[in-house]
């Protein structure tokens, strides 16, 4: 194809870096115009990273052009979908401010964000949802609650709930509001925790927020959690990254001819130790930052492999309508790592989200461990993550799950399938249980054990009752 001169548009300045299976599903084109399928053509051409020809675009349509690229991350968007595209990354949307989780068939409120509507209306985690606008939540997927508490800003829901063996209701108005990017707070022992859920366009600001704000409480050493971010602003990570290594690079960025430009980073040093946690959904820009701040030294990686994300897009505007976010540049480590379809390996590999979160704490020098479950969420030392029957009472006894209770006592759990045994042990002390002993209960193939036998056999673990709703385990630092 002959290209026309003036047709295409000119890069945005911001570059993406992130992963667009966590944010965003692919577009439908729609019935695109003739114009748009040529500049789209031209600017493919033009700026793709590898660069394709007029007979690998031969095409009739934008959606198959894309397609051929075998590209999952470069796109075609509308205004509307470019809008959606930008509040995913930085966390913004139409609601009431509450958090969801599921245990038991039983709806919770996980978590209520911060001065929401739903907040300073009177909503607390660990509500249990009753009904929206009357209507009963009872059987009701998360999904099919989302839809029911939809609609228009300004409007307002009511909604039901019971808080112990009291029933509320509470009218709530629905505003735009941005979840919080970055969150904090000490766990004790010195350890800070932060975790940053987006690279959104304030995040190195909020970030810097709550890494001050733990300075400025005495932190010793710090926990990044980086788990299930999927990136966003390549700009962002260096920012962040400055804040941690004073002369460096965040990663050699190569283009489509194969020409290296370092992310040059010029901050300053932290003098305590960081521990970042992974998994497969941390990826692009989370990649990025980890892998410097790894390769540097800075930080030591606790999870799993991450996502795999190395590549680096464009916004450009579509002059006849829409906008191409294109894959333009690929990423390296400062140490020359490939990252793309191959992911950052952790120094601690850890499974299991609550085991990562108390490994971190424990190599970061934590102490006690105070572990709260029930009601749809897991408070572990203040950080409050959602969870799904880990906690039940059966004729006024408590029982957890085995999981959770190698997990509290730091025993390890494995299963002795031949004389049908639940086997923890710790420190060379090894305790059997029948998986047919009255101190077990077995429901839907997960084992509990009971909590007063869990004390009995680890004298660091004690545990308390609150009401009828949760359990608080105690593990006391030796």
């Amino acid at each position: 194809m002959r290209k026309q001169k003036g047709t295409a548009g000119k890069l945005l300045k911001t570059a993406l870096c992130l992963a667009l299976s966590v944010l965003w599903l692919p577009a439908v084109a729609g019935a695109a115009t003739q114009d748009q399928v040529n500049e789209v053509r031209q600017l493919l051409e033009e700026y793709h990273i590898s660069k394709p020809t007029d007979d690998k675009l031969n095409e009739s349509g934008i959606e198959a052009m894309i397609g051929s690229l075998d590209d999952p991350y470069t796109q075609y968007f509308s205004p509307e979908e470019l809008q959606s595209f930008s509040n995913a990354i930085n966390q913004s949307f139409v609601g009431i401010g509450i958090v969801m989780s599921q245990d038991d068939g039983i709806t919770y409120l996980e978590d209520v964000v911060p001065d929401s509507p739903a907040f300073k209306a009177g909503l607390m985690p660990g509500d249990a949802l009753v009904s929206i606008d009357g209507a009963p939540t009872a059987g009701k997927s998360i999904d099919a609650i989302q839809v029911m508490a939809a609609g228009k800003e300004g409007t307002t829901v009511n909604v039901g709930v019971k808080r112990g063996m009291v029933k509320l209701q509470f009218l709530v108005s629905r505003t735009s509001m941005q979840l919080p990017v970055a969150t904090s707070r000490l766990m004790g022992a010195g350890v800070g925790y932060l975790r940053l859920d987006s690279f959104s366009a304030d995040a190195a600001a909020k970030f810097k927020t709550q890494l001050q704000f733990l300075e400025g409480q005495g932190m010793t050493s710090l926990v990044v959690d980086l788990r299930g971010n999927g990136g966003g602003y390549v700009d962002q990570a260096q920012q962040i990254g400055a804040l941690f290594v004073a002369d460096g690079i965040l990663a050699h960025v190569a283009d489509r001819d194969g020409k290296d430009t370092p992310i040059e980073l010029h901050g300053e040093k932290r003098g305590y130790p960081v521990y970042i946690l992974v998994d497969g959904g941390s990826a692009s820009a989370t990649e990025l930052l980890s892998g410097a701040l790894q390769e540097y030294g800075v930080a030591k990686l606790v999870g799993t492999k991450t996502y795999g994300k190395g590549v680096i897009q464009q916004l450009i505007p579509v002059a006849s309508g829409g906008t191409l976010k294109v894959t333009v540049q690929e990423y390296k480590t400062p140490g020359g790592k490939k990252v793309d379809k191959v992911g950052l390996t952790p120094d601690v590999a850890v499974t299991g989200s609550l085991q990562q979160l108390l490994a971190a704490y424990r190599l970061a020098g934590g102490g006690d461990v105070r572990l709260t479950v029930g009601r749809g969420a897991l408070v572990v030392n203040g950080i409050r993550t959602a969870d799904a029957g880990s906690v039940i009472k059966k004729n006024g006894v408590w029982y957890i799950s085995s999981k959770l209770g190698a997990v509290a006592s730091e025993a390890k759990l494995s299963y002795d399938a031949k004389a049908r045994q639940i086997v923890l042990d710790k420190a060379g002390t090894t305790h059997r249980l029948n998986a047919s002993d009255s101190h077990v209960i077995v429901k839907n193939g997960v084992s509990y054990i009971d909590v007063r036998l869990l004390s009995k056999w680890f004298a660091n673990l004690t545990w308390a009752a609150v009401g009828d709703g949760t359990v608080t385990l105690y593990d006391s630092a030796a």
